[in-house]
């Protein structure tokens, strides 16, 4: 059996079973994953990066601005906001609209499409 044009094997991936999928599924999978981590980024360092910013304040001392945390704090806010909107937009590899929401929905736990219900992480349409 002829591999089609531009299909990658998974066989590797899943033992035993022989899939056939287009990279741009897989390349799509990897984006949304890598905006995931962004997103948990932001989220669980928030606690400890200002845990050792106020250490560092403490040993560097009164040079810095009284206000030091609150800059910092803003800007981790800000951090989040902008990922979470990042992870929101990613787009469905099958139907190219967004993979989270519809019209004013908005589920950012999804595992399928809003729009076509394709499966999160689909090998192929």
């Amino acid at each position: 059996m002829r591999k089609p044009a531009g299909a990658f094997s998974a066989s590797g991936l899943l033992p035993g079973r022989t899939m056939w999928t287009n990279p741009q599924y897989l390349h799509s999978w990897r984006d949304l994953r890598r905006r995931e981590l962004l997103f948990w980024f932001f989220v669980l360092s928030y606690v400890p990066g200002m845990l050792l910013i106020i250490a560092v304040v403490d040993v560097i001392g009164r040079d810095l601005p009284q206000h030091i945390g609150a800059y910092f704090s803003a800007a981790w806010l800000a951090g989040f906001g902008v990922a979470s909107v990042y992870h929101q937009n990613f787009r469905c590899p099958r139907c190219h609209r967004f993979f989270f929401r519809r019209v004013r929905l908005s589920e950012t736990g999804a595992c399928k499409c809003m729009n076509c219900g394709l499966a999160r992480g689909a090998l192929g349409p």
